[in-house]
């Protein structure tokens, strides 16, 4: 068990390595210069330069490479180009926020998702059925800004139910949320549908009856568990996707997360930020799969032994 565990714990630092190798990789090659993008397009030359040695802009790709993973193994991510503060304290006041809106996200997916996929499973063929996958077919089609925008509208503008955007109590936290957790839903409630009705044909679910053994307790404590596998991988890399950022969702509720402040250190090509908020996000992946394994070892023993 710890063998396997160490082993995916490996793969896990090569597959960030390899991410942020890659990501350098593509950065270095965009068109267009930091310091220049940062000191404006009034800056002399030499202020230009000066700008380029202090952050190892004047060096090739190994140079600057090898400038940041000097850096990074001493646990320094940069400093911001846009700002001038470290990258660790501008992801460290933005990473609560987002988790807290990932967390919010897969609950809701979760609540809603589960009892749509049981109501269709039990009523297999009929309108239950048809009804929740026609809803799951509008949940996965529905683009996150039409949808984020759509609640906005109603729920905020409308009927001022909700605050329009920003950051603080629950009220902030229902509306981006639920605009996450719409495409989830959707994903949620087919996985369950499919893995219940499955698992409501085999033969220990038909011994079960004939023992006499309540409905509710043959769907939930032992047709359910067959869908709990499928469901957990899907909560975790949900989980490890939300955690990284939703870029789109934070920037039209205006919530101060990483993926509002990667989308603007894209715009001012803030190559140390960008870094930080892939190397952030590498880490969630790869801490939520990891979590995934030893729950689905936990749920399944014969996944202990490769």
């Amino acid at each position: 068990m710890m063998t396997l565990i160490a082993r995916r714990i490996g793969w896990s630092l090569v597959v960030v390595w390899f991410v942020i190798t890659a990501t350098f990789a593509m950065i270095t090659l965009i068109p267009a210069d930091p310091a220049k993008t940062m000191l404006g397009p009034h800056a002399t030359p030499e202020l230009v330069q000066r700008a380029r040695a202090y952050y190892c802009l004047d060096k090739g790709f190994l140079g600057q490479y090898g400038c940041y993973v000097g850096h990074l193994a001493h646990g320094d991510l940069g400093e911001s180009y846009r700002t001038g503060r470290p990258v660790t304290a501008i992801l460290a006041s933005r990473l609560w926020p987002t988790a807290q809106l990932a967390l919010a996200a897969i609950v809701l997916q979760l609540l809603v998702g589960i009892p749509l996929g049981i109501a269709a499973a039990l009523r297999k063929n009929r309108w239950p059925d048809r009804a929740a996958t026609f809803a799951g077919l509008v949940g996965q089609s529905a683009p996150t800004f039409f949808v984020g925008t759509l609640l906005l509208y109603v729920f905020a503008y409308r009927f001022g139910w909700f605050p329009i955007g920003g950051y603080g109590g629950l009220a902030h936290l229902v509306l981006p949320a639920a605009t996450l957790a719409t495409v989830g839903v959707a994903y949620y409630a087919r996985t369950v549908r499919s893995e219940l009705v499955d698992a409501l044909g085999e033969d220990y679910i038909r011994t079960a009856r004939a023992k006499g053994l309540p409905e509710r307790t043959i769907v939930l404590r032992h047709g359910l568990r067959n869908a709990l596998g499928p469901l957990v991988t899907l909560a975790g890399l949900d989980l490890g996707v939300l955690l990284g950022g939703a870029v789109v969702t934070e920037y039209i509720f205006a919530w101060p997360g990483i993926g509002r402040e990667v989308l603007l250190a894209v715009v001012e090509v803030d190559i140390p930020l960008i870094l930080g908020v892939v190397l952030v996000s590498a880490i969630a992946i790869a801490i939520a799969n990891l979590l995934v394994d030893l729950v689905l070892m936990r749920l399944d023993p014969r996944l202990r032994h490769p």
